[in-house]
């Protein structure tokens, strides 16, 4: 009886674990998969999901766990393979934003009260002020000189940190302390950084680089960008990561600009790649369906001579539908990168990953708690990113 009672049991358990599984497995798969020819995948989920999309002009087939039970139906996207150039090379950015960025807001003293006008006018950390009193500005000087030739009300035009356009009307006042007019908020309009640069489209003259976008450091929000461009740049140091901190590529950026920086989004950075084409070697890009849990390598710069070299790495796991920058977790084998930087650090992110001979992603976040691993999203999602913001930019 008691037995009886312990394989019921142990029955359960399997199928709750399967069950869990399959839940798991269902939500892991993509919406859309883009394919070069007629044939079929397996996906590199929980379980074992195959898509059969072997007709000429199928624009949708089912995904079915263990090839048999349909479980999704997955849209069908037909394109022609495509090949780029893989950098790994350092590069710096600089960009003034599409505005304003408000990155706080800080109450003072006017006759004597505390007051905050930015507050009051329900303006956010992370909002952009891109007009104000129908007047563009896109620095900090820009927004200074309309609030100080202000006599009264200021209508603003924002977008918030949501991408949600909105209008507030603003009443500057009299600071006690500073004896002059303010507006209780802080706003930024540039920011610069080093990174590195994943690929050049030679055909298309596009670049594409860290692999996620920059973000301001207060409002931790995407920054927009109204003009930038792109500079060669020279390591001089690294700080390695340890557990519990980041490490860091230090360097510095050089003068003479190499590309337009055009867009700054969730995949990347990206632009027109303006100066003579380095001799970066060619990858055809993989299609996500095709990275596959198992070894691979990182292209990155991380010695002085500022030379590329290839990496071992692990691809650990795979996530269709996750966040855009987020589709892999990867971790670091090479003895000799962990030697140098410990794993992962500031700097590295858009160092392209390369699997059976492929362009299979690009590096963009570290574990903070274990340098070794991060993430990575996949070249597909930041090869289309950077077309389509570019194109849309046209």
């Amino acid at each position: 009886m008691h037995k009886g009672r312990k394989a019921l049991a142990m029955l359960f358990a399997l199928m709750a674990g399967v069950l869990v599984s399959a839940f798991v497995t269902v939500n892991q798969l993509p919406d859309e998969l883009t394919v070069h020819e007629s044939g079929s995948s397996r996906l590199s989920t929980v379980l074992p999901v195959w898509v059969d999309y072997t007709g000429e002009d199928a624009q949708s087939a089912q995904a079915k766990l263990f090839g048999v039970v349909g479980v999704k139906k997955v849209s069908i996207r037909r394109k022609e393979p495509r090949k780029v150039m893989l950098a790994g090379t350092l590069f710096g950015l600089r960009m003034y934003s599409d505005g304003v960025m408000v990155v706080g807001l800080s109450d003072f003293k006017s006759q004597g009260t505390e007051v905050n006008p930015a507050k009051e006018a329900g303006i956010s950390g992370g909002d952009v002020i891109h007009t104000v009193n129908g007047k563009a500005v896109y620095t900090n000087r820009d927004f200074a000189a309309v609030v100080n030739d202000s006599h009264g009300n200021l209508s603003l035009e924002l977008t918030d940190s949501s991408g949600r356009k909105k209008k507030a009307t603003l009443v500057p006042k009299y600071s006690d302390a500073d004896q002059c007019v303010k507006t209780g908020m802080w706003v930024r309009d540039s920011a610069a950084g080093i990174g590195t640069l994943t690929y050049i489209d030679p055909e298309k003259g596009i670049f594409g680089g860290l692999g996620h976008g920059i973000c301001d450091t207060d409002t931790h929000t995407i920054v927009p960008i109204h003009e930038g461009e792109i500079v060669e740049a020279q390591m001089t140091n690294i700080r390695r990561g340890v557990r519990g901190s980041a490490g860091e590529i230090r360097g510095y950026l050089g003068s003479e600009a190499v590309g337009t920086l055009e867009s700054n989004t969730v995949c990347g950075t990206f632009g027109y790649y303006t100066a003579e084409l380095p001799e970066f070697p060619v990858y055809e890009v993989a299609m996500k369906q095709e990275v596959r849990p198992g070894k691979a390598k990182i292209l990155c710069s991380v010695g002085t001579d500022g030379k590329p070299e290839f990496y071992d790495i692990v691809i650990d796991k795979i996530n269709y539908s996750g966040e855009p920058a987020k589709n892999m977790i990867i971790t670091v084998t090479d003895e000799t990168l962990l030697r140098e930087t410990g794993g992962i650090i500031q700097g590295m992110s858009g160092s392209p990953i390369i699997q059976s001979g492929k362009f299979v992603g690009a590096v963009t976040h570290v574990f903070v708690n274990n340098p070794a691993c991060g993430y990575a999203v996949f070249a597909e999602n930041m090869t289309a990113q950077g077309d389509g913001c570019l194109k849309e930019a046209d």
